[in-house]
């Protein structure tokens, strides 16, 4: 009888176990360093009988990884952890912005198990330039296991650009056939990778089709980056605009706002070289007009070559030396003519160019050495083109084949005229556009 009775208590308890709530005391397995639990499967039978728990291995991101916030979401990735249990486990993710888990900023509990021995989760967007920590534990089908072991990882600034300002050409420009396009290099924040920018051309203001598009990527050693178009625009009113990327940190800007400009078609080879040599068109273009300053005694043409260290060599010139000539090309009844007028030696004043209210009488004064262009004063607004030659140009009867010391000029540009000054422009690197109005 009291054989009988001890047995009906066991079973009592043993019931009463299974009753329970599954107990989780955690251990750590000697042999492999995982998190070990038991919990009693209520699933078994009418007998309690214990399951074993072990913890994920956590595989990625690895300890104290740091992520850039373009990289996300982010796949937290671990070894499937063990369990003994008649269903397959679960697993739950949790993120905390703290070692001990408590404040916890994402969570995911039932994340089935993965093939090949791995599962992974991918979490929603974190908060920028912040550290975290990440755990995760295997579930059965009647209780959760123990956490694995916490990891650090930190995710980077937010990298943000701001919408380009538009350099050159300025609103309302008037520029040639295949223009220059620059834009100030964009206003960020956080650690950018290597800008893009993608310039777009239009013949309508809200960009609805396109007649040209083109990158360049971001020049560090400028304030701002430049595009040469290469195609040649028919004569007409157009509108650009810029965007930036930053492809490595996937992020793209607003674009600018758009500017109109004019195309007027010029190429030298098109026009009449008047008391110069005859092939100055065909000579090689090494030099870029960087500035063009409009005062009222003086216009003021600044360019690439005309200081050292790589300035145009002096030729010889009467009792002297001469470095270049500075010249004008005028549109007089739809037709371009060209002449290099005033000779300046290395150190001459940039003002000594005259009024510019005064080219017909002190530029083009003599029908038999300008010709159609004698007498002609540009109007506010008029365009001209703007060029420099090496060596002494003026009147010069020699060609390419014949030439003294250096054939080079610089390129041609293009802009309006003012007769009264106030107006500066500036064509760094080949900008073209109005630099402001004084």
């Amino acid at each position: 009888m009291t054989l009988k009775f001890s047995m009906a208590v066991a079973i009592l308890v043993a019931a009463a176990a299974c009753e329970k709530s599954p107990t989780q005391p955690s251990s750590t397995d000697g042999a492999s360093g995982a998190q070990v639990a038991s919990v009693a499967d209520a699933k078994s039978g009418t007998a309690a009988v214990g399951v074993t728990l072990i913890a994920p291995q956590l595989v990625a991101p690895v300890d104290n990884a740091q992520i850039t916030n373009a990289s996300q979401p982010i796949a937290l990735v671990l070894a499937n952890g063990v369990s003994t249990g008649s269903t397959p486990p679960t697993y739950t993710f949790e993120v905390a912005s703290d070692s001990g888990f408590a404040t916890k900023v994402y969570t995911k509990d039932g994340v089935a198990q993965g093939a090949n021995g791995q599962t992974s989760l991918v979490i929603d967007k974190l908060a920028p330039a912040k550290s975290y920590f990440w755990r995760a534990r295997t579930n059965s089908a009647t209780g959760p296991g123990p956490y694995s072991k916490g990891r650090g990882f930190t995710v980077g600034p937010e990298v943000i650009l701001q919408a380009p300002v538009l350099g050159d050409p300025g609103a309302n420009a008037t520029v040639g056939e295949s223009p220059t396009l620059s834009v100030n290099n964009v206003q960020r924040s956080g650690p950018a990778g290597q800008i893009v920018y993608r310039f777009e051309i239009s013949e309508q203001s809200s960009f609805s089709s396109l007649v040209y598009a083109g990158t360049s990527n971001e020049r560090s050693d400028l304030p701002f980056s430049s595009h040469s178009v290469t195609i040649k625009l028919g004569e007409k009113t157009y509108w650009w605009r810029v965007q930036a990327t930053d492809p490595s940190n996937a992020v793209t800007s607003p674009f600018s706002g758009g500017n109109p400009f004019r195309v007027q078609p010029f190429s030298m080879s098109q026009a009449t070289i008047v008391s110069g040599p005859p092939d100055l068109a065909n000579w090689p273009e090494t030099a870029k007009i960087t500035s063009i300053s409009f005062n009222p005694g003086n216009f003021q043409v600044e360019f690439d070559r005309r200081n050292p260290p790589n300035r145009w060599p002096d030729t010889p010139f009467g009792q002297g030396d001469l470095q270049y000539t500075l010249g004008l090309c005028l549109n007089i009844n739809g037709h371009w003519y060209c002449s290099a007028v005033v000779q300046f030696w290395f150190g001459r004043s940039l003002g000594d160019s005259g009024p510019p209210s005064q080219i017909d009488r002190e530029w083009f004064y003599d029908p038999a050495r300008w010709g159609p262009m004698t007498g002609h004063q540009p109007a506010d607004g008029e365009i001209v083109g703007v060029f420099v030659a090496a060596g002494n140009v003026r009147n010069a009867g020699y060609n390419m084949g014949t030439c003294p010391r250096v054939c080079e000029r610089s390129n041609v540009q293009l802009v309006p005229w003012s007769n009264g000054g106030g107006a500066d422009y500036n064509f760094s690197a080949g900008r073209s556009g109005l630099l402001k109005l004084r």
